[in-house]
């Protein structure tokens, strides 16, 4: 197998290991919470991974086939030839000492002998033995040589040492003989070069798996005189020598051959071999040091060398060659010498490889022993002292405190159970013992606790419940009613644990629990939810712990549930459950969620919001499932809390495909409650400069930022609820089955409503979004949002063009005037267009339709208007208020002097035709102020002059209203003067009066009275003045009451008391009595009938009354002139813009009703306000 398989291996072995780590870890951290989920994420861990390896495997033997096609045809095909026949030469050449040894040694043949492994270069192992170097193996005295020569390419045969590993797989060799001679070149002979041995060694121990101790064979000379029985010259190494310690070695051994050769050349003068070693030793024993010591350098090598030894080259003699190997003293010594210094195995050897994982898994699995040991023992230790301190509690705040605790360690047991930790297994863990141990302790002490105050209360209510009068029901009887359900149904759940429902049961088992004395209130709160939970939760798995339920207490119940709940009260029930199933799973829809992406700021605001239980997604998500599956339960037969029998089944009439519609109709009904709520809400928010409404107009016509555009779409996507999507199969057979029942005049079946049920409600909106939708096909309305969006681009753009003018005052006043008369333009197209888009929402929708469409085209206009309106301001005050205050300032009757202001430039303001004011109404405020017969009114026709109207200053309007009512009954033939008739009435204790008037006389002496007419102004300006003369009984003549120039008259009507008589016709009195009133309030309308009282006092002379009667031609005659005491005229036309208000549909009325009301309502005797309920 090549390198690249056992990568890919390598590889697959630690993707699954990390993958087997991450499943751990989600086990661990809670990701992965269930048995049969942890159980298939390692049956599918493991399916992949095998299937992983087969397709490496696969994946090696396709890429070693198609290497095999390939070098089939290659030249060098030879080469691999050869390779074959040296494998079998090899196999050949075990299988012959295979067989020599077993003849020889029987069973125990592998290991009878040492096997040695000669190693070096060829020429120097053919020279040493020839034998050996032929065959490959030699069978010596005491040792078996197995030849181990480098090949010609450098590298070592690994061929023939991997069949030598399988032949002896226990202990391949027992040691390497390494062999050099004089010709090796060693590591400081030549400089730059460097010896391989280092790696061939490395090489042999990994192909053998063995490393076993080298020795070092160093052949040089002869020994003429020993020849074979050469004694073995030599020093055996420790692991930890250095280059020094063993160049100190060799000329130690130098030392003692040269001593011993002393004596040998004595004795035999041929006895050379001795001395000769002693003085080779002097210049071979440095480098050779340092040469030995890289071999046994640990980086390299995993076995280092154990000794060095030197001996002569065999005799060359014909009857020697080959022989004197066999009988080599160095075997012997070998051989003593490997059972003192064994081989070992290598890193990579199998049984090293096995031993190492089950030395490491047996040290992780006793550390995990260790520490599960621990832990567990920690577990039990705080148990123990839990359960000591809850057997020991006395007071019942500390029994419940106990409680507490021991219902924590239930829950910690409880835990590890269900996913125990990794350090509390292996062996140890008793989690479940302890916990069945630990339920028996909390069961005695929940049971007086917890359950018996809660069951005493539960029973307690009841008992009130059957009691409880059913004759009239109301709001508290329905109350109570649905809490007594409530109750009823956490009674019956204690004595039925099968139907136990934690998150129900758990307020109510808090509200009915009055235990926990001497607990403070917030720590009783948190007790007592924490440890009725528990049971809660708890109670379904335990059927022991029921409860005896009193069967007449829950028959009384149900018999009261049942008389004041009733079909339409379950009903009501079910739908509060439907919606309170939902919870918060849904999001409110607020103003920014629903314009998602786009900025409203500056354009729409809004504090509400649309409950999460009102939209598309709930109804998608739950409700219309939980319509649906309540639907089956039918209403009260499927309560089981009131004990559904055959007898309430009948007396329920609402079928499921009733109650369903019922539910279906409610919900939407509240849904689309909710959003006309909402969307009702909006406001604009106010642009009180053109760049501001321009501003705003170009954020509603963007098309990609627009909120307006979101927020429609948005609110198109809700009320899309409910709908029924038809696919294009169910069409075709839809289509195929009416062609079909054509045939026999059959009946067909009611289509449903493509704009789903709130397509009444949402019509409108729909159709103003998507008016070719299906839902709006019968619409033939040019009103869409669309072209909504197009003309306010078009007045943006506009509105734009005089923001960018160099006189924007100017162009603002030219499109104001065309607003002021009615003419067509693009501000009152659009503003008309919105009014008409806001109007075809309906009254529903009319708060939206003012705030998003109507609202910022009538602030650009009010933008446009507001600089007109200051010129009008201006030209106003400029034109005529300035005249006016310049001719009348000071003068009488606009103030209280004796200077008289002049009728003729009276005549000059008033003027019916050409006066000041008349002109300026008439040329500047066309269109936006209308006269109609005596009276301006603001004009109701052209936008622009409507929302003009909208803000003139009321005090302006009141004033030329009355100069005009003046103008045309002073100036009626074109100069001032009023014509009218008096009539004296007798006065007690009056004898005579004379009342003279620019000179026109009557004199009243108690005859029959009679009417005598007077003009005022008279045609004599010299006579000009008023004089009231009267005499009583008592007293002469008074002329107290002389008044002179041309208001004289005047001046004497505000001293009188004017009383209207009929409309033409008006009792003056003049009296100096306590009641007469100085100064009281004028009336400010010309044509009202009240009594006026004097402006001005009376003489204190005038003690008698003196009465006369008027009839006017017109109007109130001269009196009319009364209403020019102290007048002046308003500085100004328009008004400053306030912050706009809302829709007038929506601001008139009371806020709207909460659902509960509206559906109470709907099944009310008497209706409330207001019209018809929406359905």
């Amino acid at each position: 197998m090549d390198r690249k398989f056992w990568l890919e291996l390598l590889f697959v072995a630690l993707a699954t290991a990390l993958a087997a780590l991450g499943i751990w870890l989600l086990v661990e951290l809670g990701g992965i919470n269930t048995a049969d989920a942890e159980r298939l994420a390692w049956l599918v861990l493991l399916a992949v991974a095998l299937l992983v390896l087969v397709g490496v495997i696969v994946s090696w033997r396709m890429r070693h086939r198609s290497a095999d096609g390939r070098l089939a045809g290659w030249p060098g095909v030879r080469q691999a030839d050869s390779l074959v026949e040296a494998t079998d030469k090899n196999t050949r050449a075990l299988a012959d000492l295979s067989q020599v040894l077993r003849s020889r040694y029987g069973l125990r043949w592998r290991y009878r002998l040492p096997w040695f492994l000669v190693a070096g270069d060829a020429a120097t192992i053919g020279r040493f033995s020839p034998e050996l170097n032929e065959q490959g193996w030699l069978l010596a005295d005491d040792a078996v040589l197995l030849c181990a020569q480098i090949k010609a390419d450098g590298r070592v045969d690994d061929m023939w040492l991997t069949q030598i590993r399988r032949h002896r797989t226990a202990r391949p060799i027992d040691a390497i003989v390494l062999v050099l001679d004089e010709s090796t070149i060693l590591p400081d002979s030549v400089r730059g070069t460097s010896s391989p041995w280092g790696l061939h060694l490395a090489r042999i121990s990994n192909l053998l798996r063995w490393a076993a101790p080298v020795f070092v064979l160093d052949l040089a000379g002869s020994d003429a005189v020993h020849r074979a029985d050469t004694p073995v010259n030599g020093c055996e190494l420790s692991r930890a020598s250095d280059a020094s310690a063993v160049e100190t070695a060799l000329l130690e051994l130098r030392n003692r051959l040269a001593d011993v050769s002393v004596g040998q050349l004595a004795h035999n003068p041929a006895d050379r071999y001795a001395s000769d070693l002693s003085i080779r030793l002097d210049t071979r024993s440095a480098p050779l040091a340092r040469w030995l010591a890289s071999l046994s350098d640990w980086q390299r090598r995993a076995q280092p060398v154990a000794g060095v030894m030197f001996a002569p080259w065999p005799a060359s003699g014909a009857t020697t060659t080959g022989t004197d190997s066999l009988h080599f003293p160095l075997w012997r010594y070998l051989t003593d010498a490997a059972r003192r210094t064994p081989g070992r195995r290598t890193a990579t050897h199998p049984f090293t490889m096995v031993s190492g994982i089950a030395l490491a898994a047996v040290g992780l699995w006793g550390a995990g022993m260790l520490i599960s040991g621990l832990t567990n023992a920690r577990g039990l230790a705080l148990t123990n002292d839990v359960l000591r301190t809850f057997n020991g509690a006395n007071s019942p705040a500390t029994r419940l405190r106990a409680l507490l605790a021991l219902q924590q360690r239930i829950e910690f047991y409880e835990a590890r159970v269900e996913r125990p930790t990794l350090f509390s297994r292996f062996g140890l863990n008793h989690d479940q013992d302890v916990l069945t141990a630990l339920w028996k302790p909390y069961v005695r002490e929940a049971r007086p606790q917890l359950l018996a105050p809660v069951q005493q209360d539960i029973e307690g209510q009841l008992v009130d419940l059957t009691q409880m009068p059913t004759a009239q029901v109301d709001d508290q009887v329905n109350r109570l009613a649905r809490d007594g359900h409530a109750t009823l149904k956490t009674y019956l759940m204690m004595a039925d644990p099968s139907r136990a429902d934690a998150a129900f049961m758990t307020p109510q088992l808090v509200r009915h629990w009055n235990g926990g004395i001497g607990l403070s209130p917030g720590e009783k709160l948190d007790l007592s939810q924490r440890l009725l939970a528990f049971y809660a939760q708890h109670l379904g798995a335990h059927p022991d712990w029921r409860i005896a339920a009193r069967d007449e207490l829950v028959a009384g119940a149900r018999q009261t549930l049942l008389a004041v709940i009733g079909v339409k009260n379950s009903e009501d029930m079910i739908y509060q459950g439907i919606l309170e199933s939902v919870g918060r799973k849904y999001p409110d829809q607020t103003l920014a969620s629903l314009t998602d992406g786009t900025d409203t700021r500056g354009l729409l605001k809004t504090t509400a919001s649309v409950p999460g239980a009102y939209t598309r997604q709930a109804w998608d998500g739950t409700i219309e499932a939980a319509i649906d599956d309540m639907a089956k339960r039918n209403g009260v037969t499927a309560d089981w809390v009131l004990g559904a029998t055959s007898a309430n089944r009948n007396a329920s009439a609402a079928t499921p495909e009733a109650l369903r519609a019922s539910l279906r109709t409610r919900y939407f009904a509240d849904y689309a409650d909710r959003w006309q709520t909402f969307m009702n809400s909006i406001t604009c928010e106010p642009a009180r400069t053109l760049p501001a409404a321009v501003a705003q107009l170009k954020l509603i016509a963007d098309s990609r930022q627009s909120p307006v555009i979101s927020l429609m779409k948005s609110l198109e996507f809700q009320g899309g609820a409910g709908v029924v999507k038809t696919s294009l199969s169910d069409t075709l057979v839809n289509k195929a089955q009416n062609m079909f029942a054509s045939k026999d005049n059959a009946p067909q079946p009611a289509a449903p409503d493509p704009a789903g049920p709130l397509g009444v409600s949402f019509g409108p909106v729909l159709h103003l979004i998507a008016p070719g939708n299906a839902a709006t096909a019968g619409a033939t309305s040019d009103l869409s949002l669309q072209r909504f969006i197009e003309r306010i681009t078009m007045l943006r753009l506009k509105l734009q063009q005089i923001a960018d003018s160099p006189d924007a005052d100017s162009e603002s006043r030219q499109v104001a005037q065309s607003l002021f008369q009615g003419k067509s333009s693009e501000l009152a197209d659009t503003l008309a267009y919105a009014q008409l888009v806001a109007a075809s929402l309906g009254e529903q929708w009319a708060g939206m339709g003012q705030s998003l469409f109507v609202q910022p085209v009538t602030q650009a206009t009010q933008a446009i208007l507001e600089p007109a309106q200051a010129s009008l301001n201006d030209a106003w005050r400029q034109t005529v208020v300035a005249s006016w205050n310049r001719s009348f300032a000071g003068r009488y009757p606009f103030a209280n002097t004796n200077n008289d202001a002049s009728l003729p430039e009276l005549s000059r303001f008033l003027r019916p035709q050409g006066g000041l004011v008349g002109v300026f109404l008439a040329t500047q405020l066309a269109g936006v102020l209308t006269l109609q017969g005596d009276q301006w009114v603001p004009a109701s026709s052209g936008s622009g002059a409507s929302s003009a109207a909208r803000t003139i200053d009321p005090a302006f309007l009141n004033a030329i209203n009355m100069l005009q009512r003046i103008a045309n009954h002073l100036l009626a033939q074109g100069e001032p003067q009023y014509a009218f008739d008096l009539k004296p009435v007798p006065s007690l204790g009056v004898t005579d009066t004379r009342l003279t008037v620019d000179g026109q006389k009557l004199h009243y002496y108690n005859q029959q009275e009679t009417w005598q007419t007077f003009t005022w102004p008279s045609n004599e300006p010299q006579k000009a003045g008023t004089r009231l003369e009267w005499q009583t009984e008592r007293a002469g003549t008074n002329l107290n009451m002389e008044f002179g120039g041309r208001w004289a008259l005047v001046r004497l009507l505000e001293r009188a008391h004017v009383s209207p008589v009929d409309t033409a016709t008006y009792l003056i009195t003049w009296q100096a009595a306590p009641q007469s009133k100085a100064g009281a309030a004028k009336t400010d309308d010309g044509e009202s009938l009240t009594a006026q009282a004097p402006l001005a006092p009376a003489p204190a002379s005038l003690a008698y009354p003196l009465t006369y009667l008027m009839r006017t031609d017109v109007g109130k005659g001269p009196l009319e002139l009364l209403a020019l005491r102290g007048f002046a005229l308003p500085s100004r036309v328009f008004v400053p813009r306030t912050t706009p208000s809302r829709a007038a549909g929506t601001a008139l009325q009371p806020p709207p009703l909460p659902p509960g009301a509206l559906a109470a309502a709907r099944h009310a005797s008497v209706p409330i306000p207001g019209g018809a309920l929406p359905e």
